[in-house]
């Protein structure tokens, strides 16, 4: 992907490089997906689980896909081209692949935008003249207002792109991930000094009935969670892997990132799972855990409104920076694969999105359309076509010997071929099966 002066760029600095990467991963899926597949999935077991799915399965495909990033350095259509030695192979899977991400915005943008009328509703302490349940569905009901608010997501994330790697993506990536941290840890030091009760919610969160592991439906949830949150396979991971420089250490930049990844999920859980116990009620809420069981928590407590402009706010800049991802997958594979002019192509993109999503803020048919093709199809069929490709075609050990290994400062053995090449890719690809025809 090549900048407004027509020059490929990298990543300015590692903490840039990391914050960047970070911010591809942390979205919606670790902040607001998360919390509530904790309380669906019994507490701490599921916690556990995930952890155990992270460490065996994610983090070693991940850095397997940004290992490929780095090693071509080029987009999703590129990186499809030569592992097939054939461009329209590389036009098919790697066009579909980055406009299948790229569509999550569609009716991404206008969940963004809900949280964002949140932070005001917090602010105003609107529960004080609004029942705290019934908020969202007076936000969702007022089309006006949430065509506004896409509007302003939609072009916020837009300019990001449109400034480049490092003077957009970087640069406000360097402050939202922070902040996400910031937020959420002040919301957990004050949970624990001003609820009573809280104890029984971090023992419900921490310690897993281990008579729980025994469900196949739990671990396959932590492998479904745990693939998303980090975003293996679609191509986000081999783009921004693009822009790592040749001498970048992979192994490293990805396990921190995942670790970054994992911390944001760990937090919101922390921020919201024990607070709900403590106050008797249901974390098992599923969606409806933020933006309904939150507000009516935040109404219970002393300063609820401070404490859900900082959640709220967590909440956004996750959410934004994967928006923020989910355009730059295919502004960086068209304008790398066809050599177009970047600016341009954001303002192309920018355009689709909005034609695609104003509808959907009407529709629920419509937004529900976009998210299963997208979110629920897309994302894992591509995940899984990207593992095969760069699993099985192109080869895991070329990947190890030639990408990874020369930069690294942890060098991965011959054993990790054998993890990613029997257990990781065929899971991906068994994940990927099961979406399409439901058997597990």
């Amino acid at each position: 992907m090549e900048d407004l002066n027509g020059k490929r760029e990298s990543w300015g600095s590692r903490f840039g490089a990391l914050m960047a990467m970070a911010g591809m991963a942390i979205g919606l899926g670790n902040v607001w997906r998360f919390p509530y597949m904790v309380g669906q999935n019994g507490g701490g077991a599921f916690v556990f689980a995930y952890l155990i799915v992270l460490a065996l399965i994610v983090i070693p495909l991940a850095i397997v896909e940004a290992g490929m990033g780095k090693g071509v350095g080029k987009g999703v259509i590129d990186t499809y081209a030569h592992i097939f030695k054939n461009k329209n192979a590389g036009i098919v899977l790697g066009g579909i692949s980055a406009l299948l991400y790229f569509a999550m915005n569609f009716f991404f943008l206008a969940v963004i935008g809900v949280s964002l009328y949140f932070i005001y509703a917090c602010a105003v302490g609107l529960w004080t003249t609004v029942p705290p349940d019934q908020i969202y569905d007076q936000v969702m009901a007022n089309k006006t207002i949430l065509v506004v608010l896409f509007m302003i997501v939609c072009l916020y994330v837009s300019y990001v792109v449109y400034r480049g790697v490092s003077k957009g993506i970087e640069k406000a990536s360097k402050i939202m991930i922070p902040g996400i941290f910031v937020c959420f840890g002040i919301a957990i030091v004050y949970s624990i000094v001003a609820l009573p009760g809280i104890a029984e919610g971090y023992n419900y969160y921490l310690h897993p009935d281990f008579t729980k592991l025994a469900s196949f439906k739990l671990w396959l949830a932590a492998v479904g969670q745990a693939l998303f949150s980090i975003g293996v396979g679609p191509g986000c991971i081999l783009v921004y892997g693009s822009h790592l420089k040749k001498k970048d250490d992979v192994t490293q930049n990805i396990a921190t990132v995942c670790l970054l990844d994992t911390s944001a999920a760990l937090f919101a859980g922390f921020a919201m799972i024990p607070a709900c116990i403590a106050l008797g009620l249901n974390p098992e809420a599923g969606s409806k855990l933020i933006f309904v069981v939150l507000p009516t928590l935040l109404a219970e407590i002393p300063f609820g409104n401070v404490l859900g402009i900082l959640i709220f706010l967590a909440i956004f800049f996750a959410a934004i920076t994967s928006a923020i991802a989910q355009l730059e997958v295919p502004v960086t594979t068209f304008s790398d694969a066809f050599h177009w002019n970047r600016g341009k192509t954001v303002i192309g993109f920018t355009i689709i999105t909005i034609v695609c999503s104003i509808p959907a803020v009407y529709s629920q048919s419509i937004l529900d359309f976009w998210s299963n093709l997208a979110g629920n199809y897309g994302f894992i069929v591509t995940a899984g076509i990207g593992a095969i490709a760069w699993i099985y075609v192109y080869g895991v050990k070329k990947i190890r010997e030639e990408y990874i290994n020369p930069t690294s400062d942890i060098v991965l053995p011959k054993a990790f071929d054998f993890l990613i090449k029997y257990i990781a890719g065929p899971i991906m690809i068994i994940i990927m099966i099961n979406s399409l025809f439901p058997f597990l």
